[in-house]
């Protein structure tokens, strides 16, 4: 029997803006908690990690329909955004700019990636900037083409970085989006470009190393079967790959993916559950070859909106994060499974009037800082909680 627990979440306050530490909460506060904070507009957090004691947390702040920008911010140890933590990335390049993930480097800094517009061409470009450990910019880079690319994820490579999105360039013949894979050098030059896809239009949303290659987890629309779950696996040279789609009689997305201590694969997805675009969660294990399904689990309710957005490992299992909605509204979804069975452990939701959680980081006392946003489309907050390990405020 596993354990479900529904958390009203009561905030008594909320931080607006950037507003300055609380000197009043004491170490033992510090080790859960939950925040909301802001401005005009929409913020929403994309992602998180605990660093030099606090956390350091990439966020797009929406301006209005035509411009939005990449704001870094950084937090003490209790969740406080610092006063003079702020520094916004993008604002000298105009139009609409995303964030999309942080890397932590080996050096003791960190890479922002994200994707930006040339309002001059027209275009989007991937984005990426390296800090070191002072959160002092060393290099910033943009990549791309003269059509539109796009950056979702980054990893280390052995040597340099990899990074993974989408372009319209249709370089490789095969006509809409395909998959774009970058291999960038330690001081983000350009390396290696590859183009990936099927006739239709492909997407990736995840990468991870494996020996001797990579394995990219997307989506691809078929003319004949609509999205399914996409995986490719390649070489290291990105020249030599092999494709596996996933999908039933709906449309399917392939979100993230993480490798298992057997050497088999976790797929995280969302699956359209009817007509009127409802979504559940969808888990499916693979073996080391990636074909071999091993279990197979959708995860929601009926005529509701279920979403996973990351997963990441945990003592006895795997966490994965995203929103469920409940009688209330949407609330921000942890939910520990079982690797060999697929089986949940334990379910929590926060909130209930508008959460959703993105991304999630172990800490290292053992529990999960997360981040996502809070507040109906086009008016979010940036919402950070940290939890203990079972994913208790």
């Amino acid at each position: 029997m596993f354990k479900t627990k529904y958390i009203l979440l009561v905030i008594g306050f909320i931080l607006i803006a950037l507003s300055c530490d609380n000197l009043d909460i004491t170490s033992e506060q510090s080790k859960t908690f939950t925040k909301i904070f802001g401005s005009a507009g929409s913020d929403i957090g994309n992602d998180v990690k605990e660093f030099n004691g606090g956390y350091i947390i990439l966020t797009t702040k929406q301006l209005d329909t035509e411009c939005s920008e990449i704001v870094l911010l950084q937090t003490n140890n209790y969740g406080n955004p610092k006063s003079n933590g702020v520094d916004t990335l993008s604002s000298l390049r105009g139009g609409n700019n995303t964030a999309s993930k942080l890397l932590l480097t080996q050096d003791g800094g960190f890479i922002v990636l994200g994707t930006v517009e040339d309002t001059l061409n027209n275009n989007t470009d991937i984005y990426i900037n390296k800090f070191s450990s002072d959160f002092t910019s060393e290099w910033e880079k943009y990549i791309g083409t003269n059509a539109n690319e796009v950056g979702n994820a980054i990893k280390k490579a052995n040597t340099g970085y990899i990074i993974t999105g989408s372009t319209d360039s249709d370089e490789n013949g095969n006509g809409g989006k395909d998959i774009y894979l970058v291999k960038i050098s330690e001081t983000g030059d350009v390396e290696r470009e590859e183009y990936l896809g099927f006739t239709s239009d492909d997407y990736s949303s995840d990468i991870i190393p494996i020996d001797n290659g990579y394995i990219i987890i997307g989506t691809t629309n078929l003319p004949d079967k609509g999205s399914e779950i996409t995986f490719i696996k390649t070489n290291l040279s990105g020249t030599s790959y092999d494709v596996t789609t996933y999908g039933g009689t709906n449309n399917d997305y392939g979100t993230t993916m993480v490798k298992t201590e057997d050497n088999g694969y976790i797929i995280v997805g969302n699956l359209e559950e009817d007509a009127g675009g409802n979504s559940n969660i969808k888990l499916i294990k693979v073996d080391e070859g990636l074909r071999n399904i091993i279990w197979n689990r959708d995860i929601g309710g009926t005529a509701l909106n279920d979403e996973a957005f990351e997963i990441v490992k945990s003592n006895g299992g795997f966490i994965i994060i995203g929103t469920k909605e409940l009688a209330s509204g949407p609330a921000a979804y942890f939910l520990k499974i079982d690797d060999e069975s697929g089986e949940t452990i334990l379910e929590n939701t926060y909130g209930g009037y508008g959460q959703t959680i993105y991304s999630i980081e172990k800490t290292y006392d053992g529990g999960f800082i997360m981040i996502g946003s809070s507040g109906t489309t086009g008016n979010e907050m940036i919402y950070l909680v940290k939890v203990n390990s079972e994913g208790e405020l």
